[in-house]
């Protein structure tokens, strides 16, 4: 790695604070590699390693900074949340939103959705409507009652469901992907004579 400015974008968001320190400049042989945190808590990790193949360094904590100043050697240590949004405000700032999901749910055995379910459709075109170019996953689910032909039909009509009243609502249908999983991904483990409702669902995950 040389020259420029990189920031490793593992995690998205500035929330939280680590051990600080006054944010440094950079000079035109210097590489950069700071993990921001996400609201969730998830910083994820990255390798940094020298050109001339010696040892690279794990950064898997927020706010510390990975410099490359040289072929050879990567320093690390902590930065100041305030040094990172000056210096990579602009980026972060360009940055998509994070996908946002939501889970509705139905009555036994048919594609209706349950009385909360109808107004959390409200606050998912909300959020649809808030995002320049939005893309949106509607995945469906069943619970264990029934064949697995039964549920592969009936989860793909539920995500078809959501999908039209997305449509009447205003949202494109060319934005929108349908699929369903049938009881293969349920969220509770239960026997297959037991109808967890938990599990007769569609997840809308809007990007």
């Amino acid at each position: 790695m040389r020259g420029g400015l990189v920031l490793g974008l593992l995690g998205l968001a500035l929330l939280g604070a680590c051990a600080q320190q006054p944010p440094r400049t950079t000079g035109s042989k210097v590489t950069l590699v700071v993990l921001p945190k996400a609201p969730d808590g998830h910083v994820g990790a990255v390798m940094v390693r020298p050109l001339d193949g010696s040892e690279a360094v794990l950064v898997d904590k927020p706010y510390v900074e990975a410099s490359l100043r040289d072929t050879k050697t990567v320093r690390t240590s902590p930065i100041d949340p305030k040094g990172v949004n000056e210096t990579f405000g602009k980026t972060l700032a360009a940055l998509p939103a994070q996908p946002t999901s939501y889970l509705v749910y139905f009555v036994e055995g048919t594609d209706e959705l349950n009385p909360v379910a109808k107004r959390t459709i409200d606050r998912i075109v909300a959020e649809v409507i808030a995002r320049p170019s939005p893309e949106i996953a509607v995945v469906g689910h069943t619970d264990f009652i029934g064949t697995d032909q039964y549920n592969d039909t009936l989860s793909l009509q539920r995500a078809l469901r959501v999908r039209d009243l997305l449509v009447q609502r205003g949202i494109p249908a060319r934005i929108i992907q349908a699929a369903g999983r049938g009881k293969r991904e349920p969220l509770i483990q239960a026997p297959s004579t037991v109808a967890e409702p938990r599990n007769r669902r569609v997840e809308i995950i809007v990007r």
